[in-house]
């Protein structure tokens, strides 16, 4: 008992510690806001006597104006008052010196009191009384909505009941692969947060759906939370038996909304058996420029929805299908624009999703985002660091590095998933690390890079510090040799698939290049495996693909 007693006081004594810091924060974020009203009430005085000031001045400037003019008007009146009475007194005059004084002034009176009568005197005021002060309503609605919104106070403390859980639902789960999801918190007062810290609180319990069968998370799977410091958590798992599971997420011992959700996991998919490859099991499109036709499909790949991505050489487009072949959208036209192309050829998708088009004639690489919107494009026809000439194949490494095939610069580029040149390697030539028009590449698991090397007739393997390991093959029709190998994949076991095109079929070898097999295609120009089925899919000069 001793023990847990003394386990419970050292709870007490956090819980007090932690009232006090609540204080001592308390204070703090008050002194905080009573800075910043004091600011706001500073800013709303000075504007208060900017106005008055103003006012002020207008109402000072119109009294002088109409002081002005009344003292003219005074002026006039009294002018006026005084012309007559001396006339009036000139005329009451009777004597005879007095009468000539009275004619020699009759002009000099004519003309004053023409002056006086005639005069354009400004009898109404110049300056009106009204001095108006006004706001547009929209204005006012706006100085409102923004003091209303001036500063926000949080408590940082995340409320199961409004958090979220971000999954993609068509992304395929099977057994002994990991799977994630994203968790976005929000705080009591309904805010999302913005900053990170409580990853501990979360727990992930999963539960198989079967009476027989609960709770069995902690024991036989694996998960891990990432704090993504910005008010959202990565969630990854890896489920070590197949079936339906019930996965909740719990903050504090508190359902999360949307908790539980439903999965489905499907049985590990064992690795294909190339030597069985016949016939394709699925083959679509046909010649032409209308949706789900080709023109010379050039690249291949499919997404995490396990739709497959066409790049439609001739038509300058890129063509999404379903895993049956049924056509669903088109990327991209023909032209010089963002988003449009001359010749798209080699694709590649990285871990956002986001889709990398080689443009071929426009001597560039195009980003995509998932929905086919375009993010950026980086490139343009030369030999410089950055620059291509006709690019023509494009993978990523683990980091979203973009791999390059600059076809008729021999070489292989590379840059960071922005699109910002990194470094390149290779040159013209037949001698190891040398190209001539390289136009396939994958890396493996090891981040070695595998190049197809079309005029040279062979494949070479490079380390990831792109330092020349090895090569194999050379001209010929025979096993292991190639006429103009061009596009080529990489399966979970780093074997390697190679469209070997002017033998019309594609060649399997192990990850050192040893030969294991090969089966038949037309004029095979790209291929990818989907590794969530492990279908080999391929496109070809028949402006078809197959799947096999």
């Amino acid at each position: 008992m001793k023990p847990k007693e003394q386990e419970l006081k050292e709870g007490m004594k956090k819980c007090e510690e932690m009232i006090k810091q609540l204080e001592v924060n308390s204070t703090t974020t008050q002194n905080q806001i009573n800075e910043l009203f004091k600011k706001i009430r500073a800013k709303l005085d000075e504007k208060e006597q900017e106005l008055l000031d103003q006012l002020a001045e207008i109402e000072k400037y119109k009294k002088k104006e109409l002081e002005f003019q009344k003292e003219e008007l005074k002026f006039g009146a009294e002018s006026i008052i005084g012309s007559c009475e001396m006339i009036e007194h000139s005329l009451s005059l009777s004597s005879h010196n007095d009468n000539i004084l009275l004619l020699s002034m009759d002009k000099p009176y004519h003309s004053r009191l023409n002056y006086l009568i005639n005069n354009d005197w400004r009898i109404e005021p110049e300056c009106h009384s009204l001095m108006e002060f006004s706001i547009c309503e929209k204005e006012e609605e706006l100085i409102y909505a923004t003091i209303s919104n001036v500063g926000i106070l949080y408590s940082n403390e995340i409320s199961a009941d409004k958090c979220l859980i971000s999954r993609d639902e068509d992304v395929p789960i099977f057994k002994d692969e990991e799977f994630g999801f994203e968790i976005v918190s929000y705080s009591k007062e309904g805010n999302e947060m913005e900053k990170g810290g409580n990853g501990k609180k979360f727990k992930i319990q999963i539960e198989r759906d079967s009476t027989n069968e609960k709770n069995e998370i902690n024991k036989n799977h694996e998960w891990e939370i990432k704090d993504l410091n910005n008010g959202k958590y990565e969630i990854k798992i890896k489920m070590k038996n197949d079936g339906k599971y019930s996965i909740f997420v719990q903050y504090n011992g508190l359902d999360i909304i949307s908790s539980p959700f439903k999965i489905q996991v499907f049985p590990e998919l064992k690795p294909r058996i190339y030597s069985e490859i016949n016939d394709p099991k699925l083959t679509f499109g046909s010649i032409g420029n209308k949706n789900g036709q080709f023109s010379n499909p050039f690249g291949v790949v499919t997404n995490s929805k396990g739709n497959i991505l066409v790049s439609d050489f001739s038509n300058s487009r890129i063509q999404t299908f379903n895993f049956e072949g049924k056509y669903l959208s088109t990327l991209g036209s023909q032209g010089k624009g963002n988003g449009q192309f001359l010749h798209s050829l080699g694709l590649a998708i990285n871990s956002k999703g986001n889709i990398l088009v080689c443009d071929y004639r426009n001597h560039r690489v195009q980003i995509f985002d998932s929905k086919g919107v375009f993010i950026s494009t980086f490139g343009s026809q030369g030999n410089a660091n950055g620059q291509f000439s006709r690019p023509e194949a494009v993978c990523v490494d683990k980091n979203d590095n973009i791999y390059v095939c600059d076809n008729e610069n021999h070489r292989v580029q590379i840059f960071n998933s922005e699109g910002t040149f990194m470094l390149k390697f290779g040159s013209e030539g037949n001698e190891n690390g040398q190209f001539n028009n390289p136009c396939g590449i994958g890396i493996n698991s090891k981040g070695n890079v595998i190049i197809g090397d079309w005029g040279n007739h062979r494949i070479q393997i490079f380390n990831s510090k792109r330092e020349f390991l090895s090569t194999f093959g050379s001209k010929g029709n025979g096993n292991g040799q190639f006429q103009n190998p061009g596009g080529l994949c990489i399966d979970s076991n780093d074997n390697i698939l190679v469209c070997d095109y002017n033998n019309n079929r594609i060649q399997v070898f192990g990850p050192q290049g040893e030969y294991i097999t090969q089966f038949g295609m037309n004029h095979p120009t790209a291929i990818t495996i989907d590794s969530k089925t492990q279908n080999i899919i391929v496109c070809g000069l028949d402006h078809q693909v197959s799947i096999f």
